[in-house]
């Protein structure tokens, strides 16, 4: 055939290597969508298709079912990637509907135009959907750079098909395609123009992935809660060039260590998942929030007051120790110590805050557990008793 030469083979070659390298990343769950891998899969074999033609027919319809099932994967890779809901009924129903439109015109009309028009809008259709249902949750820039390479190929779509519909004369013999001027165009703009698309969607799925794991190792994965590193990031990123007023809190769960010897670490488990609940619901909104040891959390909370943070303290304190432990097989009282203290804007080291807030806490233990110590930058301590009232 005329277009026997190496261009042919590039892009099935390509598509072939990407759909390798995206069922690997699935296989190594790196990436949570397998529909990237069978839509650059479909994509090669609808070259390979086109390339090495066997019955006029059966090329038409089945590269058509080939090329709009691509669409369908590459659009659910997009929805998935950017959090949006995949619609798989109605993306499901137009399929339905393609496939019997297709049926029609490749084995009753016949006509190798209105196939190729019918194939190449509804892959347009399908992507461009997908491209404007996630365009808006696109923020950083490999993200806008994967649904703008995906709006160039459904243009491509768009103005191939428009141009070799309405504007050229083309054979309408479904045997002619292989020659056709339209099969050497989309070898063409796929080498030249759509190669961007797998590469920013490698780009972009490769990114969210390293920003998972990294978003992981920086978590607790009992509670949710920011780990010790996550916490000390904060700082690094969120608070890194002045001091900031507040307050350093430490947590910690008294006699912890006779809950898990007595009801077992599952047990245990849901008394900190509890505890980090509270402190979530209590700080989670104004500060930041860590576990960061067994029965350990701590707590930063930029630009409250020392009496507000120990009055916020309190209110954990007796809201958590007035907990029903029922459901988990106990009805023992569980109490929290805490230690606070001010972070004041000569400051600029949190260690020096948290070391007094710490110091509050074994303060809180001396005084027989279940109370708020405070401890300002002259480390002058306040303690609540069990009932919430100052001790003199």
């Amino acid at each position: 055939m005329g277009t026997s030469n190496l261009i042919v083979y590039v892009p099935p070659t390509l598509f072939g290597i990407v759909a390798l390298a995206f069922l690997l990343l699935w296989q190594l769950k790196i990436i949570s969508a397998w529909q990237w891998s069978a839509g650059f899969a479909q994509t090669a074999a609808g070259f390979v298709l086109s390339t090495f033609s066997t019955e006029p027919s059966f090329d038409a319809f089945n590269s058509g079912l080939i090329f709009i099932g691509a669409a369908y994967c590459y659009g659910s890779g997009l929805l998935i990637h950017f959090g949006v809901r995949r619609m798989r009924m109605e993306r499901g129903l137009f399929v339905a509907a393609y496939t019997l439109a297709l049926a029609y015109l490749v084995f009753v009309q016949q006509s190798l135009v209105y196939q190729l028009f019918l194939t190449d809008a509804g892959f347009a259709f399908l992507l461009g959907l997908a491209v404007f249902m996630v365009a808006g949750r696109a923020s950083r820039p490999v993200d806008i750079a994967l649904v703008a390479a995906s709006a160039v190929v459904v243009l491509d779509s768009v103005v191939r098909t428009t141009y070799f519909t309405f504007f050229t004369t083309s054979s309408d013999n479904l045997s002619d395609f292989a020659d056709s001027a339209y099969n050497l165009a989309v070898h063409i703009t796929t080498i030249t123009v759509c190669m961007i698309f797998p590469f920013t969607a490698l780009g972009a799925i490769a990114s969210a992935a390293i920003e998972r794991h990294r978003e992981d190792a920086e978590r607790d994965p009992l509670t949710g809660l920011l780990n010790r590193r996550g916490f000390e990031k904060v700082f690094e990123k969120s608070l890194p060039l002045e001091a900031v007023p507040g307050a350093a809190m430490v947590f910690d769960i008294d006699h912890f260590k006779r809950v898990n010897d007595s009801y077992g670490h599952a047990v245990g488990d849901k008394v900190i998942v509890a505890l980090a609940n509270d402190l979530e619901r209590i700080f989670g909104a104004a500060g930041y929030v860590a576990r960061v040891g067994g029965e350990e959390f701590v707590a930063f909370i930029p630009g409250v007051m020392l009496q507000d943070a120990s009055s916020l303290a309190n209110m954990l304190r007796i809201s958590f120790g007035g907990r029903d432990w029922a459901k988990l097989g106990f009805t023992n009282r569980i109490t929290v110590s805490i230690g606070v203290s001010e972070v004041t804007l000569e400051e600029r080291a949190m260690e020096h805050a948290f070391l007094r807030a710490d110091g509050a806490l074994y303060s809180a233990k001396a005084a027989g557990r279940n109370a708020v110590v405070i401890k300002d930058a002259t480390s002058a301590k306040t303690p609540f008793q069990q009932d919430g009232r100052r001790r003199l």
